[in-house]
C-alpha cells in the first residue's frame, strides 16, 4: 500500500545520504544522494597535511547541494524520489503523499471513459464489491493558459460529417461541463506532456463517482442514506497504468445515517471503501451505430440526428451491442464459421464456490450456440482469472467478469457499460449472489415439486442446483450482450402444451431465455411420469432472431437497414418471436408467468400450491426440524398466489400491444376479448371465497404465531378488483367486439357474486361475509366519502393483521417485484449505462395512451353503496341467526357513517 511505502522509502533515502556524506570527491565525479546526481569540482590539499579538507569537503557539498537546486528544473523537483511511479498511457508518480498525472498534450480533447469500481467494502450493504455504482462518464482534457480542464460531455445529438455547418454549431452548443481545473505544475523535459496534482480528486468526495449509488442494498430496500465524507481517514493505496488506461485505488472513508420514513436506524455508522477509478481511452469513431429497432428487445439509447436534408430532428435509438468482426471477412461472407478478431470474453472470480464454476463456465459457452447460426465461432469466451498477469485487474473498466457476491440476496445481475457515442459496449459484469442457491431451492419446491419428487427437499440435488446456476447466469451474459427482457416470450405457449413432454422438450417453458418463465408451475402430480421438461430452454427460436439482428456483420452500410428490418418483418404474426415491451396495460407481457390462458395455467398452479401444503409436513419433516424451511415455503406459497393473482387481473380491461410496421400483419393494438375478460374476472371473485386453505393448521401449528392472511388477501383482491373498471373502460372504448364488456358490466357482475346469498335471503358463509365487508370498505374509499386511514406497525396492517406482511396485490403488479420463499430479489435498475442524457430503454415507439380521459367513477360507487344499504335494510330482520344479523348491522352502520346519516 502506497501509504506504507512513504516511511519505509524516507528511511532509505537518510541512509543513502549519509553513506555518500562519508566519501572523498575528485575532479568531475558523480555523487549520488539519494536520487539526487551532482557534479562537482575538485578540492585542493591543504599544504600543511590537509587540515582544511573536512571543512573544505563540507563547503563544497552545501555549495554543490546550492547549485543542483538551481539546476533542477520544476518536473524534477516536482517528481523527485517516487514512492511509486508507473509509466502507461498516462504516467502516475506518488510523491510525498501527492498523486501526481502527467498528461500527454496529444491526448487534449481525446474521449475517455471515468468510472468507479468497488474493489473492497466494510458493508456490502452500501455497495457490492465489483460494481460501478455510478455510470462512467464520457470525459476528455483540454489545456486552457497554465491549466489542465476536465470536462463531462454529453453526446446525444449529432449531424452527419459532410455538413460542416451544422458540426460547428453542434461543436458550439456541445463544449461540455466543467467538472474539475487543475493548475499545470510543471512540464516534462520535451513539453510533451503536462503534470497535474490529482491526489484532492481521488481522495474526494466526487458525486460523479461516488461508493453510494445504484448497487446499494440499503437504497433498494427503501433505506434513506445520508453520508459524510471524512478526508482525514481516506488516501491513495495503488496505481496502475497500462497502454490504453490507468488505473487508481483509493480507499474512502465516510460516516452513514440510515433512515426510514418512521425513524433513524444508524447514525454515524463509519463506513470504508476502496474504489478503483478506471480512466480509459476511448477509440476513435469507427464503430458504425445499429439504429435499433422498437419490434425486437435490444437496449439502446435516445440520440438526435440533425440534418438540413429532411424538415426536422429525427429520433434515433442506438441498439447496445459489442463489436464483433470477423478475422477473414470473405470466409465469413461465403458462410463459413469465423472466429471474431475481439470475441466477448468473461473472467471468471476464483472466489465462487469450487462447484459453481463449472455451471458458470458452461452458461457463458452457452451463447456461442446461436451465433454459430451467423457464422461466429468462438464469439464468447469463459476464462478462468490470470494467474501472475500483472495487467489484470478484475476492477479495470476493460475486464468483463462474473463477480461472487457474498451477500444475503437471491439474485443474478448482469449490468455492462457502453460507448455513448455508438452504442457500443466497452464493458460487463454479471454478479452472483450468494442466496442464489437458497432462490433456486425455493422457486423449484413451489413450482415443480408437485410433479417432480426430486426436488421435494430442504437441499436442492447438486444437479439441479447446477443447472439453475447455469440458467440463471446464461440469462444475464444474455444482457451483457444487450438484450433486453422479453416477458412477451411465454404468452404464445398454449397452456396444455405446458403439459406436453413433446413440446416441453423441444421449446422449454418460453419460446426466449431473456423471458422470466423459469420453471413449470402448469405441470400437474400426474404429469410426472411424463418425462416433461419444467425449465425454461437453453435458448427459444426468438433468441436465434435476436442474436441474429444484433450481431449479423455488414462490411458497408448499403442495404444494413433493410435487411435488418427484412430479418423482423419475416417473422411479424408469429407468436414464437414476439417482443412486447412491458408497459402495465399487456395481460401478455408480465414477468414469471405463462402460458397463452392465465386462467388456466393460474388454476394449474394454484392446486399445485394446495397439494403442496397437504403434503408439505410428510416431504420435509425429517430435515427440518426447526421449521424454517417450511416457514420460508409457506411465505413462498402465499408470495406465489399473489402472483397468481397478479397474471389474472391485467386481462380484465387489458389491451394487447404491439409495436407495427407498415405491412406486419399484426395489429398494433387489440382489447382482451370479452370471452376473456369475464373468465378472469369470475375466477378471481371464486378466490375471495376459496383462500381458506392458505392457512392449513397442521402445515401452520408448530411455526411463529400468525394470524389471517386469508382476511388481507380478501381485501386486497376485493379491492382491486374494484379498480378495474377504469381500465375497462378504456378497453371497451377500443375493441372491435359488437358487445364489449363494460364498466358498468363489470360493477354488476362484482356485485352480484358479493351479495348473492343475502339477495336470496339465505346465509352467507364465512368466506361471504369475509368478501361483503371488503366490498363495503373498498367501496367506500372508491365513492371518496371519507379519507382512507394509513399506519399500523410494521408486521401489521391497519385491519390489524399481524404475521407475514404481503405487498399489496396491485402495487406488486405495477413494480413487478419477484419473491420465492420469503426472499426478495432486490431490483438495482437498469442493466445498462451509458453517457448520454437520453436514456438507456426497455422498448420505445409509439405513445402508449394518448387523450385517454378516465371517467370519474365516484357516481358509480356511490350507486352501489346505496344499492348495498337498500338490500341490508331489508335482510337484517330476517337474517337467519344472530351472528348474520350482527354482520348485517355492521355494514349498515359503516355505510350510514360513510354517508354521514
Amino acid at each position: 500500500m502506497i501509504k506504507k511505502l512513504v516511511l519505509l522509502s524516507g528511511c532509505m533515502l537518510m541512509a543513502a545520504v549519509f553513506y555518500q556524506g562519508e566519501a572523498g570527491v575528485k575532479k568531475g565525479k558523480v555523487i549520488r544522494y539519494g536520487a539526487d546526481s551532482v557534479k562537482t569540482d575538485s578540492v585542493k590539499k591543504d599544504s600543511e597535511g590537509g587540515k582544511n579538507n573536512a571543512l573544505a569537503d563540507t563547503s563544497m557539498k552545501a555549495k554543490a547541494k546550492k547549485d543542483s537546486v538551481k539546476k533542477e528544473k520544476p518536473y524534477e523537483q516536482l517528481l523527485k524520489r517516487p514512492q511509486k511511479a508507473v509509466k502507461g498511457l498516462m504516467n502516475l508518480y506518488y510523491v510525498k503523499e501527492k498523486l501526481y498525472l502527467e498528461v500527454p498534450l496529444k491526448l487534449m480533447g481525446k474521449d475517455m471513459l471515468l468510472a468507479s469500481t468497488i474493489s473492497e467494502t466494510s458493508d456490502n450493504g452500501d455497495g457490492v464489491v465489483g460494481s460501478k455504482p455510478t455510470s462512467p462518464l464520457l470525459v476528455k482534457f483540454s489545456k486552457i493558459d497554465s491549466s489542465l480542464v476536465l470536462t463531462k460531455t454529453e453526446r446525444n445529438m449529432f449531424a452527419p460529417e459532410s455538413d460542416g455547418n451544422l458540426i460547428r454549431a453542434l461543436d458550439k452548443n456541445n463544449i461540455g461541463a466543467i467538472m474539475k481545473i487543475f493548475e499545470i505544475k510543471a512540464y516534462n523535459p520535451d513539453t510533451t506532456a503536462a503534470v497535474i496534482d490529482v491526489t484532492d480528486y481521488f481522495v474526494g468526495d466526487i458525486k460523479e463517482l461516488s461508493p453510494f449509488g445504484s448497487f446499494s442494498i440499503y437504497k433498494s430496500m427503501g433505506f434513506k442514506s445520508s453520508e459524510s465524507f471524512k478526508k482525514d481517514r481516506s488516501f491513495i493505496t495503488d496505481i496502475k497504468a497500462f497502454k490504453d488506461n490507468i488505473s487508481i485505488k483509493s480507499n474512502l472513508s465516510y460516516e452513514n445515517t440510515l433512515s426510514n420514513s418512521r425513524r433513524t436506524l444508524i447514525k454515524d455508522k463509519p463506513f470504508s471503501v476502496v474504489l478503483t477509478r478506471t480512466l480509459l481511452l476511448l477509440p476513435p469513431l469507427a464503430v458504425r451505430p445499429r439504429i435499433a429497432d422498437p419490434r425486437i428487445g435490444v437496449f439502446s439509447s435516445k440520440r438526435y440526428r440533425l440534418s438540413n436534408t429532411v424538415n426536422k430532428t429525427e429520433d434515433v435509438y442506438f441498439a447496445y451491442r459489442w463489436n464483433l468482426v470477423p478475422k477473414d471477412k470473405a470466409a465469413y461472407k461465403s458462410g463459413k464459421l469465423v472466429a471474431p478478431v475481439n470475441p466477448v470474453t468473461f473472467y471468471i472470480d476464483r472466489d465462487f464456490p469450487e462447484g459453481w464454476k463449472k455451471s458458470i463456465k458452461a452458461a457463458i459457452n452457452d451463447w456461442n450456440k446461436p451465433f454459430e447460426k451467423i457464422g461466429f465461432k468462438n464469439a464468447v469466451v469463459a476464462l478462468d482469472y490470470p494467474v501472475n498477469d500483472p495487467e489484470f485487474d478484475p476492477d479495470n473498466l476493460k475486464y468483463n467478469c462474473v463477480r461472487y457476491s457474498p451477500v444475503p440476496i437471491a439474485n443474478v445481475v448482469g449490468p455492462a457499460w457502453v460507448d455513448p457515442r455508438t452504442g457500443e459496449i466497452i464493458s460487463a459484469s454479471v454478479y452472483v449472489f450468494h442466496d442464489i442457491v437458497k432462490l433456486l431451492n425455493n422457486q423449484m419446491f413451489i413450482q415443480t415439486s408437485p410433479a417432480n419428487k426430486e426436488v421435494r427437499t430442504a437441499r436442492l440435488p447438486e444437479a439441479y442446483k447446477q443447472e439453475g446456476i447455469r440458467s440463471y447466469v446464461r440469462h444475464e451474459v444474455g444482457h451483457c450482450l444487450g438484450f433486453n427482457h422479453n416477458y412477451a416470450a411465454s404468452a404464445g405457449v398454449p397452456v396444455e402444451s405446458l403439459r406436453s413432454s413433446s413440446f416441453t422438450n423441444k421449446y422449454g417453458t418460453t419460446y426466449s431465455i431473456m423471458d422470466n418463465a423459469h420453471f413449470n408451475y402448469v405441470a400437474q402430480p400426474e404429469d410426472a411420469k411424463k418425462g416433461l421438461r419444467l425449465t425454461e430452454p437453453m435458448f427459444g427460436p426468438y433468441d436465434y432472431l435476436l442474436v441474429q439482428w444484433s450481431y449479423t456483420f455488414f462490411d458497408k452500410p448499403a442495404g444494413e437497414r433493410a435487411e435488418l428490418d427484412k430479418m423482423i418483418s419475416s417473422k411479424a404474426g408469429d407468436v414464437r418471436y414476439r417482443y412486447a415491451k412491458a408497459q402495465g396495460i399487456d395481460p401478455g407481457v408480465l414477468s414469471d408467468d405463462l402460458g397463452d390462458d392465465a386462467v388456466k395455467a393460474s388454476a394449474y398452479g394454484i392446486a399445485n400450491l394446495k397439494y403442496i401444503m397437504k403434503n408439505l409436513n410428510t416431504w420435509v419433516a425429517k430435515e427440518d426440524k426447526d421449521y424454517s424451511f417450511r416457514r420460508e415455503i409457506w411465505e413462498g406459497i402465499l408470495a406465489q398466489y399473489v402472483k397468481y393473482v397478479n397474471f389474472l387481473l391485467p386481462n380484465i380491461g387489458g389491451i394487447y400491444v404491439n409495436e407495427k410496421y407498415e405491412g406486419d400483419p399484426q395489429p398494433s393494438y387489440q382489447s382482451v376479448p370479452r370471452k376473456k375478460q369475464e373468465e378472469a374476472l369470475r375466477f378471481l371473485l371464486a378466490q375471495i371465497s376459496d383462500v381458506d386453505w392458505i392457512e392449513n393448521r397442521e402445515v401452520l401449528q408448530n411455526m411463529t404465531l400468525t394470524g389471517t392472511p386469508s382476511n388481507l388477501l380478501r381485501i386486497q383482491i376485493m379491492e382491486a378488483l374494484l379498480q378495474t373498471p377504469l381500465a375497462v373502460n378504456l378497453s371497451a372504448s377500443k375493441s372491435k367486439e359488437l358487445n364489449p364488456f363494460t364498466s358498468e358490466e363489470v360493477m354488476k357482475d362484482i356485485y352480484e357474486a358479493v351479495w348473492k346469498s343475502t339477495e336470496k335471503g339465505s346465509m352467507p358463509g364465512k368466506g361471504e361475509k369475509e368478501m361483503q365487508k371488503a366490498f363495503i370498505n373498498s367501496i367506500i374509499k372508491n365513492a371518496k366519502l371519507i379519507t382512507p386511514i394509513r399506519g399500523g406497525q410494521a408486521g401489521q396492517s391497519a385491519d390489524g393483521f399481524r404475521g407475514v406482511r404481503l405487498s399489496d396485490i396491485m402495487e406488486e403488479a405495477r413494480m413487478g417485484r419477484r419473491s420465492a420463499g420469503g426472499l426478495t430479489e432486490v431490483d438495482f435498475g437498469y442493466p445498462f449505462a451509458d453517457n448520454a442524457s437520453g436514456s438507456e430503454t426497455e422498448g420505445f415507439g409509439g405513445s402508449l395512451v394518448n387523450f385517454n380521459l378516465q371517467p370519474s367513477l365516484e357516481s358509480m360507487y356511490f350507486v352501489q353503496l346505496t344499492n348495498c344499504k337498500e338490500l341490508l335494510s331489508r335482510r337484517v330482520a330476517d337474517a337467519g341467526d344472530k351472528e348474520t344479523e350482527m354482520h348485517y348491522r355492521l355494514l349498515l352502520n359503516k355505510i350510514d357513517k360513510a354517508l354521514n346519516l
